[in-house]
């Protein structure tokens, strides 16, 4: 199986999101290849539509665009590992993925649910899992939009894991709760692995804050807890 791990935050391996994507894969347990996407040359995607007309499948730009779309359309897996900025994407990462429609064509299509969208090109045979931190301490509310855009790219059935309270993964006094709630994401990667899906048990267990969030706020606006 070919595996991509994309790596969203610009912090490289220092990200606190990686520690949960490559988490997930040792569940999993599946070798895969690391990109760190903040190295990469992907310029935005101009709407040429040169993809779909001039050269179908592939970028008119210069950069790492055609690259990483070769690897995308060889790969069986896909973690897309990115800290939640704004409710959304970083930037870099929706520069990708905005070049995923390469992969489309022009026609437009009708699904079973009766929404629209463009014909595929070629045998796009990748599944996607989400993997999102962010630094406040409610999951609720906060990852709505990165979710649902998630899903509408690569369907309802793709796995994520959004945790919140993320930074306490760069801080050695949270052990004690950070490692469980790896040892957690590791279960999730090896249930997706077994049953290509992640149980509603977990996933529940997954939406929990690792402290309270009174507390995680107070040590957030340096008071003493």
């Amino acid at each position: 199986m070919k595996t991509l791990l994309f790596n969203g935050s610009p912090k490289g391996e220092t990200s606190d999101t990686l520690k949960l994507g490559k988490a997930f894969l040792e569940g999993n347990f599946e070798p895969y290849e690391l990109i760190d996407l903040i190295r990469m040359n992907v310029p935005p995607c101009r709407g040429c539509f040169a993809c779909w007309n001039q050269t179908p499948g592939q970028c008119a730009q210069a950069g790492d665009v055609n690259m990483l779309l070769s690897k995308i359309s060889a790969a069986d897996l896909i973690v897309w590992s990115m800290p939640l900025y704004c409710y959304g994407m970083p930037s870099h990462v929706k520069a990708l993925v905005d070049h995923l429609v390469s992969f489309n064509t022009q026609t437009q299509v009708v699904d079973n649910e009766g929404h629209t969208h463009h014909g595929v090109r070629g045998n796009q045979q990748a599944k996607h899992v989400l993997v999102s931190g962010c630094g406040f301490p409610d999951y609720e509310d906060n990852f709505d939009a990165l979710s649902m855009q998630f899903q509408r790219l690569f369907g309802k059935e793709s796995p994520m894991v959004l945790c919140a309270e993320a930074p306490m993964f760069s801080a050695s006094q949270a052990d004690i709760v950070t490692k469980p709630y790896l040892s957690l994401v590791q279960k999730a990667g090896a249930e997706f692995a077994q049953i290509g899906k992640i149980s509603e048990e977990t996933q529940l267990l997954l939406s929990k804050p690792m402290i309270d969030p009174e507390l995680y706020r107070s040590i957030c606006n340096g008071h003493s807890a």
